[in-house]
């Protein structure tokens, strides 16, 4: 008799955050504004900074996948 394998559905983890790599500007940090150009953003990893104009470009911010972060 042969049986069949069960399948089991993995969870994917889906990310809290618009995109996986770019920066938006519903990720602002509260309490923090933009200052000489630069702001401060929350990910799934932590907080780090970045140029306002990176914001919502739709690329991906060299500075969020960046390991080196300001608080991990």
């Amino acid at each position: 008799m042969a049986y069949k394998q069960a399948v089991v559905k993995q969870k994917v983890e889906k990310y809290i955050t618009p995109s996986e790599y770019g920066s938006h500007a519903s990720m602002v940090e509260e309490g923090t504004e933009a200052e000489d150009g630069w702001i401060v953003l929350r990910d799934e990893k932590g907080i780090y900074s970045t140029s306002v104009d990176r914001l919502d470009t739709g690329l991906a911010d060299p500075r969020r996948y960046d390991s080196k972060r300001i608080v991990n």
